[in-house]
């Protein structure tokens, strides 16, 4: 996989991959988790995939649109985390805000983007008419 993915196939391939991964290292799990970020048309996104032994869960989080000084930058080729560090001077924004705590002057971060895919992509496993 791509460092940065672009759309949302392969963003959503990123991150099937990852649980696939986690399979791998943890076998005996309950549930495998796995989020990956990508980039679509101009905006950042997340998928997130949750598997247990018997299902698959998936949600796309929110929308962030990202400015063209921005864009530019990874459409050349940088991973946004790196573009995003740069512009802000945050070492490792990635794993901090991100982009959204940024741009959205910390009324939402990538916490509190996470936190709504995933609870969608759980609901598969607490609702019947999924199986």
């Amino acid at each position: 996989m791509p460092e940065q993915p672009f759309g949302s196939e392969e963003t959503r391939a990123g991150a099937r991959n990852r649980v696939a991964n986690a399979r791998l290292a943890r076998p005996n799990a309950d549930f495998w988790v796995a989020i990956e970020a990508g980039i679509d048309d101009d905006s950042t996104f997340s998928w997130v995939v949750i598997e247990s032994a018997s299902q698959r869960g998936e949600a796309r989080s929110a929308t962030l649109p990202l400015p063209d000084v921005i864009l530019e930058q990874v459409r050349a080729g940088e991973a946004l985390g790196p573009v995003m560090s740069q512009y802000t001077g945050i070492d490792q924004i990635g794993r901090k805000e991100g982009a959204i705590g940024v741009f959205t002057g910390g009324r939402l971060t990538r916490s509190s983007v996470y936190h709504q895919a995933v609870v969608l992509a759980l609901s598969p496993f607490h609702n019947a008419i999924y199986r």
